[in-house]
């Protein structure tokens, strides 16, 4: 296409000089030309899928199924084969729903909360930057993902296979209703309804064998980069601590977003009976445990002063957003109390 272009341009520029036209006219003619010819090139070099049809052949309603997702309605296989994740988060729930894709985004690694269950998913790049080229090379028919992550490239990710796109990424705390969606996606809608009533089964064993549940103070704290965070309950692991009906400081129940940030010395915010400390060690100036709890001002929380304080995984936590790490999350409040909530 680029080449037809080309000779026409050419031969636009060599029939303008035949005519003669006066110089102004001429110019005139050469510059919408020019200009012209820069669109197209511009528009061909911004497209990382030029060899791609814009749009895909679509798929029979009688093989397809219809569901309406963040990026509108789509047609997806009625059961999907070659499922490649756009996010970690819908990794997280495919695997729950007994389907391991051909390809995944990673951060660095595939989440090492899911041992050995990611052996063989193929890397198709950092989550931020996924590479569509190896996507293409894998003949995905299904791509599951997250709008805040991929809505960007959503309609190259829909050149490629059906792509479904959640709304949110599962961090503000709706990850159930995310999970609901992808199990819709997949074909796997009563599985998954099994899968929930499991995660809500070890929930409500918890509540029971943890005295005076409401009243016990959870605060979940993150630091890095010379910032303190607080997961709030609008949070992914704040949605697990609202199911599990633990309380929460003030500023963590009551902020909007899913994390407020807070000054170091606002000792009443942070304070809890519980402090979950969040420690990244790929993130500079993440407190472990360790340099946490012999911190000058912070030793002076009532957790630490009680030795009620626990380093948890980030990867699980905050990245996790899915339902494998909202019962790992379950798993390690069970341990703290050494209850047993078995599937």
């Amino acid at each position: 296409m680029l080449l037809i272009w080309l000779v026409l341009a050419a031969s636009l520029a060599i029939e303008i000089r035949r005519l003669r036209l006066p110089k102004p006219q001429r110019m005139l003619w050469i510059s919408v030309t020019a200009c012209l010819l820069l669109s197209l090139l511009m528009s061909c070099a911004s497209d990382p899928l030029s060899n791609l049809p814009q749009q895909r052949s679509p798929l029979t309603t009688s093989t397809s199924l219809s569901v309406e997702h963040a990026m509108g309605i789509s047609q997806v296989p009625q059961q999907a084969q070659r499922v490649i994740t756009v996010d970690t988060a819908a990794l997280d729930a495919a695997l729950a729903l007994g389907i391991k894709p051909i390809g995944s985004v990673i951060y660095n690694q595939f989440p090492t909360y899911l041992g050995d269950q990611t052996q063989g998913i193929t890397s198709v790049g950092e989550g931020t930057q996924p590479n569509l080229e190896t996507i293409l090379s894998l003949k995905p028919d299904l791509i599951l993902g997250s709008k805040i992550s991929s809505g960007k490239i959503y309609q190259h990710l829909d050149r490629i296979a059906p792509t479904v796109l959640t709304q949110g990424s599962g961090r503000d705390g709706e990850w159930q209703d995310n999970f609901r969606l992808f199990a819709q996606a997949l074909n796997k809608e009563a599985e998954g309804q099994q899968v929930l009533a499991g995660y809500q089964r070890r929930v409500k064993a918890l509540r029971q064998q943890v005295e005076d549940i409401d009243q016990t103070l959870v605060s979940i704290v993150a630091t890095g980069q010379g910032r303190i965070g607080l997961y709030t309950s609008n949070s992914f692991s704040g949605s697990v601590m609202k199911d599990i009906g633990f309380g929460r400081p003030s500023k963590q129940k009551n902020a909007n977003g899913y994390v407020v940030q807070i000054a170091r010395e606002d000792l009443a915010s942070m304070n809890g009976d519980l402090l979950f400390l969040i420690h990244n060690p790929q993130i500079s100036g993440s407190f472990d445990y360790q340099s946490f709890v012999t911190d000058p001002l912070w030793s002076k929380l009532k957790a630490v002063r009680n030795k009620s304080i626990y380093e948890v995984n980030s990867e699980v936590w905050t990245a996790g957003r899915n339902v494998l790490a909202a019962n790992q999350i379950l798993d390690d409040i069970a341990q703290i109390f050494s209850i047993d909530i078995a599937q």
